[in-house]
């Protein structure tokens, strides 16, 4: 894993009051229109003008919320920025000290921030939808104008924004909050991140805590409206833990071609992410860390036995076992193995593959039906074909490899694999794993053949477990070697 290209550093930590007036003038208009919208709301009350009154609210709690609220946030953060700017500027070399908690060695996640922030969207999403929605039903009972309707479709999405809120209130009423202690200060990259996560007392998952630790470059392009956000995980490992009544020990080798954090980077940054859940009765434990592993002089130096229990431990041990779930079949043959893939072995990604297509397909219908320039309906319908035959291979796409000393032969296409491609055994260098689709920050990992020309070749994708791809990699190679 090497580092991302295009990383630039910022020259200079941009002037605290410069950066909150910005926000402060970004946010005035909306505090204005909220409040000259909440002096005509009250005149309609005085008129007693009451579905006008209820009108003009809406908005004067959605404008003034945000134009207020959004000012005192940002003042009452100006005395943390100044303090990190402090930090920042006492310990220049050392940007794991950048920050309280990591200088601490104490990291706490944040579900009283997720709840009030989830609440916080429910309510903006659903105050800016509904006066929409009683327009558009307006228009379409008194001007027969139907397709309004689809603007129904906002407050429902707003009805599952609320459930999602109140299960965060629930998650934090249940668990409170977690607690991450690192032993590593900072995480080396070439060695290993330890600690302990002290979780709520008692608490045993019946099939134990799920330990991930995922490196995500997170990528923020184009600037207003036209701003968006990707996270790509570049790493991830996985571990299961049963946990223990000390807490829940965490010890993850880190790989000497990470790409390291760098708090300095704006814009393009990459951060490490651990995250510990587990499934219980009613509502799931989970809890998030963000932890500093950085690249150092020391990351060169020899390896400790605790270094060289953790890398012992990311090897696929020689008794592994295929997930109880998986439904990738490997069988001997007279040539070597076969190993195949079927059809819709991962139905989650389908299915919220399947989700967003229909959602595409539903706008694109809308821009038909509000007869929306031609260029609108002939873009969105490429793209309709495009996530069309990406469901198609989500639910029907099978994979079939044999591998023995002849080489490797990969046949592929839906429902049956048609299509074989032959790799020599004399031409094949390596078999390695690489994340090629994600879902969220959840990886899904492709088999790659690769020759002694430096040419590679696909051997199986869509694989939900690092383990059991890089196990049937192992297998592969096995097998072509004799």
């Amino acid at each position: 894993m090497s580092a991302p290209a295009g990383l630039t550093r910022r020259s200079a930590p941009t002037s605290l009051a410069t950066a909150l007036g910005c926000v402060v003038l970004f946010l005035l208009p909306f505090a204005a229109v909220g409040l000259l919208t909440a002096v005509q709301a009250l005149r309609a009350v005085a008129e007693r003008d009451w579905s006008r009154a209820g009108f003009l609210g809406i908005f004067a709690v959605t404008f003034g919320g945000v134009g207020i609220g959004g000012i005192v946030f940002a003042l009452k953060g100006r005395k943390q920025a100044a303090e990190a700017l402090a930090r920042e500027a006492r310990y220049p070399d050392s940007p794991w000290l950048w920050r309280e908690d990591w200088a601490a060695r104490r990291l706490t996640d944040a579900p009283r921030k997720d709840m009030w922030s989830a609440w916080a969207f429910a309510a903006l999403w659903n105050l800016i939808s509904l006066p929409g929605a009683v327009l558009a039903t307006r228009s379409a009972l008194q001007g027969g104008h139907r397709a309004a309707l689809l603007a129904l479709l906002f407050p429902a999405v707003g009805l599952g924004i609320v459930a999602w809120a109140v299960r965060a209130t629930l998650r934090y009423r249940r668990y409170g909050t977690s607690r991450l202690e690192l032993a590593t200060l900072p995480a080396l990259v070439g060695h290993t991140l330890e600690g302990t996560v002290r979780t709520p007392a008692g608490l045993r998952p019946e099939g134990g805590f799920r330990v991930v630790l995922t490196c995500i470059r997170r990528q923020t392009t184009n600037s207003g409206r036209n701003r968006s956000t990707w996270d790509n995980v570049l790493w991830q490992e996985e571990r299961r833990s049963p946990g223990g009544a000390a807490g829940l020990p965490i010890a993850f080798a880190i790989p000497r071609d990470a790409v390291p954090c760098d708090p300095a980077l704006s814009g393009d940054r990459v951060f490490w992410r651990l995250d510990v859940s587990g499934d219980v009765p009613g509502v799931d434990y989970a809890a998030a860390f963000e932890v500093p592993i950085f690249r150092t002089a020391a990351s060169d130096a020899p390896l400790t036995v605790a270094d060289r229990a953790a890398e012992a431990a990311a090897v696929v041990p020689a008794d592994y076992r295929q997930p109880a779930g998986s439904r990738i079949r490997v069988a001997p043959t007279a040539r070597g193995i076969e190993i195949y893939l079927p059809r819709a072995r991962n139905p989650g990604f389908a299915l919220g593959l399947t989700a967003f297509f229909g959602f595409w397909l539903g706008a694109t219908a809308l821009v038909i039906v509000l007869q929306a320039p031609i260029i609108f309906p002939v873009f969105l319908g490429a793209f309709s074909l495009l996530f069309a035959l990406l469901v198609a291979d989500a639910w029907l796409g099978v994979t079939r490899v044999t591998a023995g000393r002849d080489g490797v032969t990969v046949a592929s296409g839906w429902v049956t694999p048609r299509r074989e491609r032959t790799v020599p055994a004399a031409d094949v260098a390596d078999v390695t794993t690489r994340i090629t689709a994600q879902a969220g920050t959840t990886p899904y990992y492709e088999v790659r053949i690769v020759t002694k020309a430096g040419k590679q070749a696909g051997a199986g994708s869509g694989i939900r477990d690092k383990r059991e791809a890089e196990w049937l990699a192992e297998r592969m190679k096995a097998a072509v070697r004799g």
